[in-house]
């Protein structure tokens, strides 16, 4: 049988499946809601010893984030990640902007995902006084909705109280050349009451999870003071795919007056 669709009706429905598919696929930036997210994604390989990028590409399409912040990411380290450039796989999978800022030569380090385009993106090596495994943060910015918002990620120590306490120290020190609204997502490896004080006093920072009620970890992210009446949502996501949870917030920039 030979049915003929009208093209009015055909019009309707290439109209619905493009908003189906968009709604389903898309990030989170409507009406000016930014959604950020910070993830460790220990080399992704999950909590049952498998190793798969592709899932933790679906795990964080899934958040609908539109700026992703992750650290433990690999480029050609070893065996352990099949030797995969994880950065060049999880942009392509994502079709997000990224930057990849390597610390342990240009094997592993953290990695910044987004929607926006990055503006002047710098890896800058951090302290380390004892020598240990080296970590360094990753300095960019992006323009959303008429602001320019500065983008931070990092993963400090986690073997050498010494280097964590020098390395907040000197972010403390960097805290004042940061302009306008700043977004600090981060493995921290210590807590906001514990060695992360120094980079909160004065209120130079500000936890999200301690301005939404959320209990303090390691995994979090820090704003300027300014935005701390524009977070309007956050939530720690468990999952398998990597040792540590997801942690996102929803920040409406187009409220932001300062």
């Amino acid at each position: 049988m030979n049915i003929r669709i009208k093209p009015f009706i055909l019009f309707v429905i290439v109209i619905c499946l493009n908003f189906i598919i968009t709604a389903c696929s898309g990030t989170h930036d409507h009406n000016g809601i930014i959604r950020i997210m910070t993830f460790n994604l220990h080399h992704c390989e999950g909590e049952d010893s498998v190793y798969n990028v592709e899932r933790i590409a679906r795990f964080i399409q899934e958040q609908k984030a539109d700026i992703i912040l992750c650290q433990e990411v690999d480029r050609r380290y070893s065996d352990r990640s099949n030797n995969d450039e994880q950065p060049k796989m999880l942009t392509g999978i994502l079709g997000f902007h990224s930057y990849y800022g390597p610390n342990i030569g240009d094997s592993y380090g953290n990695l910044v995902l987004s929607k926006y385009p990055l503006v002047k993106p710098e890896n800058i090596p951090l302290p380390n006084p004892e020598d240990k495994e080296p970590r360094g943060i990753i300095v960019s910015s992006v323009s959303a909705h008429g602001h320019t918002l500065t983008l931070l990620n990092t993963h400090l120590s986690a073997f050498s109280a010494l280097n964590r306490e020098k390395q907040i120290e000197y972010l403390a020190a960097m805290a004042g050349d940061w302009d306008g609204p700043v977004i600090f997502g981060a493995d921290f490896n210590t807590t906001p009451s514990k060695q992360l004080k120094p980079l909160l006093e004065n209120n130079r920072l500000i936890s999200t999870r301690r301005i939404l009620g959320i209990e303090e970890a390691i995994d979090d992210i820090l704003v300027s003071p300014g935005l701390k009446e524009y977070i309007v949502d956050g939530e720690v996501v468990p999952t398998d795919y990597s040792d540590h949870p997801a942690y996102w917030i929803d920040i409406d920039v187009t409220q932001y007056r300062h």
